[in-house]
């Protein structure tokens, strides 16, 4: 049975390095944002009571649960990321294990070493800026430890509330930043082959010389889970074991009704207007 559970894993493993996705001819266009919105409050905020998140949150991201953890959160923006790689056309669920690899879903949390990455997807300021989104006092830098703890503290001033932080910082918005993320895929993805694979190449150009390979290993081993209907099975039994008393807008919630309250939300950040 091992055996045969372990070649499974490695036929699906090797079916992510086929993965592939259509280049550009005019990869220039792919540096400038074509999508502005701002919150519009359509659907109230949800009122959650006796929740219990799985794994808990510091500096470093996810922890506890960790990949339970990482998965639940990533989830809330699942509505995104599917419209988003429908537009471009990238493999399924690549851009929600990048957002678990970069943040756990998380989506205030700072780069850990507080150089200046953030964004569901981290991006560093100069990164961002390349690829038309606005960053904080205009900043353009690679890595930059002064801007990284500003923006640590000003989430702290603003107490989290991101509706306020992406008119301050084009990273804090879950649709901007996702689009920014897939447009950086196909931009990489479009010009020189550096690895054997689209796929490869793409996040090589993302991850840089140094990061790539554990960037890519990890995107693997996300997706494959991100695509395992019973391991997404056994995180919402798990869920819905801890939250026997969970309450949602004053009634009885669960995991389904967890992740369609916060991805309603994402609808008033433009979602229906993204094209």
């Amino acid at each position: 049975m091992k055996k045969i559970l372990i070649i499974a894993l490695l036929v699906i493993l090797n079916s992510c390095k086929s993965y592939d996705f259509p280049a550009v001819k005019n990869r220039d266009k792919l540096l400038t944002k074509n999508f502005t919105t701002y919150y519009k409050s359509k659907i109230p905020e949800p009122v959650f009571k006796n929740l219990n998140m799985l794994g808990k949150v510091k500096k470093q991201g996810v922890y506890g649960q960790r990949l339970y953890g990482m998965i639940l959160r990533s989830l809330r923006f699942k509505n995104i990321t599917d419209k988003v790689e429908k537009k471009y056309k990238l493999p399924e669920n690549l851009l929600l294990a990048m957002i678990m690899h970069e943040s756990g879903g998380v989506d205030l949390l700072p780069n850990s070493s507080d150089d200046g990455g953030i964004g569901l997807i981290h991006m560093q300021p100069s990164l961002a800026k390349r690829f038309g989104l606005s960053t904080y006092e205009n900043c353009d830098k690679l890595v930059c430890k002064l801007h990284g703890s500003e923006m640590r503290k000003l989430i702290k001033q603003i107490g989290s509330d991101r509706k306020k932080l992406i008119l301050i910082d084009d990273r804090f918005h879950p649709i901007l930043n996702i689009d920014a993320a897939a447009r950086m895929l196909v931009y990489y993805r479009s010009g020189d082959q550096i690895k054997d694979t689209p796929l490869k190449t793409a996040i090589y150009g993302y991850a840089g010389k140094y990061n790539y390979q554990k960037y890519y290993d990890n995107i693997e081993i996300y997706m494959l889970k991100l695509n395992d209907k019973q391991f997404l099975d056994e995180i919402k039994a798990d869920f819905n074991r801890q939250n026997v008393n969970m309450t949602l807008n004053g009634k009885p919630g669960n995991f389904d009704s967890y992740l369609a309250a916060h991805q309603e939300q994402n609808l008033n950040y433009g979602l229906d207007d993204y094209k």
